[in-house]
């Protein structure tokens, strides 16, 4: 498909506005910093090194373990005590207690913990991984198939308590609640599958990406898990919300944030998202292509022949100009200059962008 075909009665192109005062060389985060005034920002010590620690998890639990040598199940827990002795963060001489801090400070609820009793959790960090679940190894005997968000959250919840009093780290499980590009775990174990008769399904499904990787999302036909196991998608913000937003001067759509407002978190989507792609999610679950919840309420696919096709997509949102394509038709002609942006930093670049 062309990413310059457009139907016989499609709209006449709608001008991008004239002026952009956001730099896409800088500040990509949040579409203008706001307060100006020239000072620079100096960043809290202890949040600088939060964060470090934080994306150091994330880059071993979510991708690096297999080569890190770090043990870790199909349902993809791994020791917090072999974690601790992993060499990058045992150069950094993190504590357990940081470990902890992490998993309940994420805004995003990255990490999920469990609590696993002396008595069986002796084994965790030497065995090889098998296919008991974890659940099996607390005592509980749902199945992964079965165990909801909430029963996950819960965990975690529990873990978080008990770390109070028990600090030995030889006792806690913890995992990347999504975001996975190891293989080895299996989405049964670690997500919701959602069904179309699945009671509490998210009115809205969509994926943000950018302006550089909307026209080789049309020309590939698809979303693509580009390296992951999954395409991420968040359950908001909703199209009424953003379209409405787009009518708005552009000073004030910077000032008010370029998707959810200032300091919304949204997980599974980055806030600088200029383009949203939103799902027809019960269309896409009659077509069969599976769609998964994690336990912090991203929503996931690994698509169909891993692509989730532009069938399922029901509309496509510009953030600024508004519906930009609905239901395989143009409604707006791309501006061709969008198409040679480059990604944020993290995004990726060139074909390798088109399905993040």
């Amino acid at each position: 498909m062309s990413t310059h075909e457009t139907p016989p009665n499609a709209p006449t192109a709608t001008q991008p506005p004239q002026k952009d005062n956001r730099k896409d060389k800088k500040g990509g985060r949040g579409g203008g910093g706001g307060g100006g005034g020239g000072k620079p920002r100096h960043e809290d010590p202890k949040t600088s090194r939060q964060v470090t620690v934080s994306k150091a998890m994330s880059f071993i639990l979510r991708h690096a373990a297999e080569k890190e040598g770090l043990k870790m199940d199909a349902q993809g827990y791994a020791s917090v005590g072999d974690l601790l002795a992993w060499r990058k963060l045992k150069s950094l001489k993190v504590t357990f207690p940081e470990i902890v801090d992490a998993v309940a400070s994420s805004d995003k609820k990255r990490f999920g913990l469990l609590y696993l009793p002396p008595s069986t959790s002796t084994a965790t960090s030497t065995a090889e991984p098998t296919s008991t679940t974890t659940a099996e190894k607390a005592g509980d005997t749902t199945s992964p198939q079965t165990t909801t968000n909430d029963t996950t959250e819960t965990a975690t919840a529990t873990a978080l308590a008990a770390a109070t009093t028990d600090q030995d780290p030889t006792h806690y499980l913890i995992r990347a609640t999504q975001g996975h590009s190891i293989k080895t775990v299996e989405a049964a174990g670690l997500l919701e599958r959602l069904t179309p008769t699945t009671s509490n399904l998210p009115s809205t499904v969509v994926h943000g990406t950018f302006h550089g990787a909307w026209p080789l999302i049309l020309e590939s036909g698809g979303l693509r898990c580009m390296g992951r196991n999954q395409v991420h998608f968040a359950t908001g913000p909703e199209r009424e919300l953003v379209l409405a937003r787009s009518q708005l001067p552009l000073q004030q759509q910077q000032e008010e944030g370029p998707v959810g407002g200032q300091g919304q978190v949204i997980s599974g989507m980055r806030r600088d998202a200029q383009v949203l792609i939103y799902i027809d999610l019960v269309k896409a679950l009659q077509l069969g292509c599976p769609f998964w919840r994690s336990e912090n309420g991203v929503i996931l696919s690994e698509g169909i022949e891993g692509m989730v096709p532009l069938e399922v997509v029901d509309a496509v949102v510009e953030r600024r100009l508004g519906t930009i394509w609905e239901r395989g038709a143009v409604v707006q002609q791309w501006p061709a200059e969008w198409s040679q942006r480059r990604n944020p930093k993290g995004k990726g670049q060139g074909k390798k962008s088109d399905g993040r």
